[in-house]
This record gives C-alpha cells, sequence and structure tokens, in this order.
C-alpha cells in the first residue's frame, strides 16, 4: 500500500509515465516467484524462446542481476530480447529514464526516448488488450521487466524497462498494455534500486523521469544469456 503522504506524487508520476508510454517508446520490467509449470519447460529451446530461461545483466560499477525470462508467457519478446543480448547489442546501451516508484527504462540505440534502430524489426505486442494471452502483463508488480513500444501495439524493438513500484503504484498505467517477458528477484531488485539512488539525481525532467544528458546515465556493460 502507497503511503496517503505520498500518494499525490505517485499518482502524479504515474499519469506523466502513462504518456509518455504512449508517446515514446518505453520500457518496464516486473517481479513474480517461479511457478510450478516454469521448472517442467526450463529445458525448452532456447532458439524459438519457448520456456524458462535467464540472462546477466551487468551494468557498469554494480553486482550482476539474473533476469528471469518467461517464454510461455511471451515468447516472441523473450526470442527477441534473447537474439538481441547473444549479439551483443545492448552492450555500451544505458539506462536513460527513472520514474522514481514507477520504473527504470533504457536499451535502445541514441540512449534516449527518442532512439531508433531501423536495422531491428518491430515484434508482436504480446498483452491482452492487443488480443494475445499474457498472464504476467495482466498483473504488473515490482521487479517486472517488459517491452517499451509506441502508440502501435506492435512497435516494439529493443528498449525495455523494470518496474520499480508496487502493483497499486503501477498496474493501472501497465496491466494488459505492454509485453511483460520476465522478473527480477529481491536481491536483483536491491541492485536496481540502488541504481536508482545513485542516479535519480541526474534528472533533468521529473515529470517524464529523462536523464538527457548521456554522459549521467547508467550503463548496460552486458547482458548474457546463461541457459
Amino acid at each position: 500500500m502507497m503511503r496517503i503522504a505520498h500518494a499525490n506524487k505517485i499518482k502524479t508520476a504515474a499519469a506523466a509515465l502513462a504518456a509518455a508510454l504512449l508517446m515514446c517508446a518505453l520500457g518496464l520490467v516486473g517481479c513474480s516467484g517461479q511457478s510450478a509449470s516454469s521448472a517442467s519447460s526450463s529445458s525448452a529451446s532456447a532458439d524459438n524462446g519457448v520456456g524458462v530461461h535467464h540472462a546477466t545483466l551487468e551494468v557498469e560499477g554494480y553486482d550482476p542481476i539474473t533476469i528471469e525470462l518467461d517464454g510461455d508467457a511471451a515468447p516472441k519478446s523473450v526470442e527477441n530480447f534473447m537474439t538481441l543480448a547473444k549479439d551483443g547489442y545492448y552492450d555500451g546501451k544505458t539506462f536513460y529514464r527513472i520514474v522514481d516508484d514507477f520504473c527504470l527504462q533504457g536499451g535502445t540505440l541514441g540512449n534516449s526516448a527518442s532512439g531508433n534502430d531501423p536495422s531491428l524489426e518491430s515484434i508482436k505486442g504480446e498483452f491482452s488488450t492487443n488480443g494475445v494471452d499474457n498472464p504476467l502483463a495482466d498483473s504488473f508488480d515490482r521487479g517486472v521487466v517488459a517491452m517499451a513500444r509506441t502508440t502501435m501495439p506492435d512497435s516494439a524493438t529493443s528498449t525495455f524497462f523494470v518496474t520499480l513500484g508496487n502493483a497499486s503504484q503501477v498496474g493501472a498505467s501497465l496491466d494488459g498494455q505492454y509485453a511483460a517477458f520476465g522478473t527480477i528477484d529481491d536481491a536483483g531488485m536491491k541492485v536496481i534500486d540502488q541504481i536508482v539512488t545513485d542516479f535519480l539525481p541526474n534528472v533533468d525532467d521529473p515529470n517524464m523521469g529523462a536523464i538527457s544528458d548521456e554522459a549521467k546515465q547508467p550503463i548496460i556493460k552486458s547482458i548474457t544469456i546463461t541457459d
């Protein structure tokens, strides 16, 4: 539950980011525990993204973060993310947006919300309002990882985001509208929280959460697919 004293601030930040999510490519991610079906599908082929896989996100200056990729919920998003990671696409990209209690976002050419990579093909938006069954995307919570997109539902390419707030803080803006494809556990979110604490002072647009100075953005050293 949000503290009442913080409700207006969170509501304002959420509304501002929701508008940004509709105007430019954004990204969030969420956190959930491993389901009983996860273990049974973990040996599925990594070639098509189906099954449960894991990636290690390394941000310069911080401990590694493990992302559990749910290819049963969002196979196209997982396949796309794994392909880009294996190709080294994310190496050297940054997180260029931080909205406190809402999201940490990045992973695109140009390291800004206006970045666009014409060499990348967009993928199907795997969420219910786009006609795709994705239970992970139906209930965003803290630590969920998802694809960002423009106003077009099938426009996601590389940008992703991690959700910082709980369900009551982020759900109304995200549930059923963005392709959640992974989660980060409590240990990983402690690292994410430290990154947010360290770089939040560099945000120069409080409403949109943008860090316009690339030199002040946290750098993605690498994303490695481990299984």
